[in-house]
């Protein structure tokens, strides 16, 4: 099976560069595709999606978005797909960086099972919450780490073989991958020969990232999780869509990402020497887990704090305003009058926003990371069970 990710940075144009263009070209691309299946992040809007999914069929792929399928995630399958489900994560980000896209994203991770020629599997496709924090990793990979968790759940109800790729907006060396990997059994199929390692799909060769300082780094992920008495063993390893497309008159890339693909074999285990680790729960990853929980859930507390901080200023400074209206001096100007009652709504608004971010999205963050916390609990238990079994 070949198998890939590709990040289309397929947004709105306002926020990307020669969007309609680019896909397109990728459109094309795709008739002349070897890959058997395709997880694809970032197609935002309907004009993406549309063209991509046109393009998609052009080629022989049946095309999964899953039931209420949002946060730009579509998969392309040559294999028969069997069925598909779209489940969001709880963590969205922060509501008041709306720049920022990852509140009104909705992204999350789309479940789809295939049809293979070894027997059926389950895909996950997902693109996690980006790194836009950056005097804050560690609470990047805290809500990194719930987004995980969600399919860490998922994969732990499925007894078969589970593949999960995409975006993951983390290194290899982060603490989230560590956690994913250690909870799961899973193994990141470029690492599994040391090949992928060197492939960076963020790179300053890149048309888009010729700007980018630092080393390159590959963001994009493929992991798979085998049934037991399945093996996988994982073939040729390479960039995907890394070539240029003509562009207005210049030479550009067909995302600011380059994607990744895999060519797998899947064979039963006594006809190839096994790559399963099994199940086990590793103790380590449990540790790493809570501790990241832990900071998002006082970063939760700290951020009701400011926004609380922010809501009183915001009071204090629509209490003087609506002084100012009752004032005589003021009383007989109507200009300034009439400025004091704006003054006083555009003081108010701020007020009651900040107070109900400081309410509702802190304890919705808690609620997340605490029901986080006692899943964690439950593989622990889990984890003992085994160990005594």
């Amino acid at each position: 099976m070949r198998l890939g990710t590709f990040n289309v940075w397929g947004l709105p144009e306002a926020f990307s560069d020669d969007v309609s263009s680019r896909m397109r070209a990728l459109a094309e691309r795709l008739e002349g595709s070897d890959l058997d299946v395709l997880l694809i992040q970032e197609a935002w809007t309907r004009e993406v999606r549309r063209t991509l999914r046109q393009g998609a069929r052009n080629a022989g792929y049946s095309v999964s978005e899953g039931s209420g399928a949002s946060g730009g995630l579509m998969t392309l399958s040559r294999l028969p797909i069997r069925s598909s489900r779209f489940e969001g994560f709880r963590f969205r980000g922060d509501p008041e960086r709306l720049t920022k896209g990852e509140y009104i994203g909705g992204k999350g991770f789309e479940s789809v099972e295939i049809e293979g020629e070894g027997g059926p599997f389950t895909l996950i496709n997902t693109h996690l919450h980006a790194r836009y924090r950056v005097e804050d990793s560690a609470l990047d990979s805290a809500v990194r780490t719930a987004q995980l968790l969600q399919i860490v759940a998922f994969v732990h109800g499925h007894p078969g073989s589970v593949v999960v790729g995409g975006d993951f907006n983390c290194r290899q060396s982060d603490p989230e991958f560590q956690v994913f990997r250690g909870l799961t059994g899973a193994i990141e199929l470029g690492l599994l020969t040391g090949q992928g390692g060197e492939l960076g799909t963020l790179s300053s060769t890149n048309f888009y990232k010729r700007g980018r300082s630092g080393p390159d780094k590959r963001i994009d992920f493929l992991f798979v999780r085998p049934a037991p008495g399945v093996a996988w063993r994982a073939g040729r390893q390479e960039l995907l869509f890394s070539e240029t497309a003509r562009i207005r008159r210049r030479d550009r890339s067909l995302s600011d990402h380059y994607g990744f693909r895999v060519d797998l074999d899947w064979r039963p285990a006594a006809a190839v020497a096994a790559v399963n680790p099994g199940a086990a729960i590793d103790l380590q990853a449990l540790s790493t887990a809570r501790s990241l929980l832990d900071f998002g859930f006082a970063e939760a507390d700290r951020r009701e704090r400011e926004h609380f901080q922010w809501a009183g200023g915001f009071v204090l400074a629509a209490l003087a305003a609506a002084g100012m209206r009752r004032h005589p001096e003021v009383d007989r100007r109507g200009f300034l009058r009439g400025a004091a009652r704006a003054a006083t709504v555009l003081t108010v608004t701020p007020a009651l926003g900040f107070g109900a971010l400081a309410r509702l999205d802190s304890d919705d963050k808690r609620d997340i990371f605490a029901d986080a916390r006692v899943f964690l609990g439950e593989l622990e238990a889990e984890r003992a069970r085994t160990r005594i079994l």
